[in-house]
């Protein structure tokens, strides 16, 4: 129990230093007196003319069902034609590196009958 102690918090404490030297240096990069991200945020609002619903329109809504089914439209190509190979490489399930089937998953049935 101690050893973890100590390792968990001399890893945070090298992590905090290193975080704040890393923006000490950036500060001193960008010149700025330490309000960058206020900057940028005042910058995306008089973009969009004050308009906050549409920013939370944008980025709370279409953004992550755009990223949600992108990834997961990719995953079901992948589950149902085995390809791109690199994918479906490192599955879990041993023996499980197969395309799913051209069975319909509630009854069974098949799709194509040749």
């Amino acid at each position: 129990m101690r050893r973890t102690a100590f390792i968990l918090g001399s890893g945070l404490l090298l992590f905090v230093a290193f975080w704040n030297s890393m923006t000490w240096h950036l500060q001193r990069f960008w010149g700025a007196s330490g309000y960058f991200w206020q900057a940028q945020w005042e910058r995306l609002l008089t973009t969009f003319e004050g308009k906050e619903w549409i920013l939370f329109f944008i980025g709370a809504i279409q953004l992550p069902t755009l990223f949600f089914w992108s990834f997961n439209g990719l995953l079901l190509v992948v589950d149902t034609t085995g390809k791109p190979n690199f994918i479906s490489r490192y599955r879990i399930q041993v023996g499980k590196n197969e395309p799913a089937g051209k069975t319909w998953p509630h009854n069974g049935m098949e799709v194509n009958k040749e």
